[in-house]
């Protein structure tokens, strides 16, 4: 073995081993953290007891979760959670002023297999589909139905998916095609 191939080794141990310690600790200040899941660098949390997280989403760099004492986070299992997203439980009532003076916590329901792209924005009291898409810089302000496409500000249907039995074989068949070019 090469000294290069040797430091590399040694790099991917410590990486893993890292990963392993940070998982670790995110276990014990969650809510729920399901087998599997993968919350990257730089992920920042409020509250972080009031934050569910299933099992097998994986959660991208630079995504802020802001649950609040009365406001809760519920991500299901399969996620794609991207980069850069935040998620927010807190807002102030519109009719009352000061503004500042009446704080409203509604909770965040993100169902089963929904992929969030790179910087959207989801606002308190939403709910999420299972199997949805939610678009690159989307601002989700109303509830999401299952299996559909949210893009835009405010986000917006796009488009309806395929139903989830074609979407699963397609999965299938890509994994099933992967493993045997491996």
């Amino acid at each position: 073995m090469t000294f290069a191939k040797s430091i590399a080794y040694a790099f991917a141990f410590a990486r893993e081993a890292f990963m392993g310690i940070r998982m670790a600790y995110f276990r014990l200040r969650l809510g729920y953290l399901g087998p599997r899941a993968l919350l990257s660098k730089g992920v920042g949390v409020e509250w972080p007891r009031h934050v569910r997280i299933g099992a097998d989403t994986s959660i991208g760099p630079g995504v802020y979760l802001w649950a609040s004492s009365q406001g809760h986070i519920n991500i299901g299992e399969h996620c794609a959670i991207a980069a850069y997203i935040r998620i927010v439980t807190p807002t102030h009532d519109p009719a009352a002023l000061p503004i500042a003076a009446v704080r409203i916590n509604r909770s965040v329901e993100i169902g089963d297999d929904v992929w969030i792209g790179t910087g959207a924005i989801i606002l308190p009291g939403v709910r999420i589909g299972s199997r949805s898409i939610v678009a690159a810089g989307a601002v989700v302000t109303k509830d999401v139905p299952e299996d559909v496409l949210v893009a835009g500000v405010p986000a917006r249907i796009v488009k309806t998916l395929l139903p989830a039995e074609i979407r699963q074989e397609n999965g299938r068949r890509a994994l099933n095609a992967k493993r045997t070019r491996s």
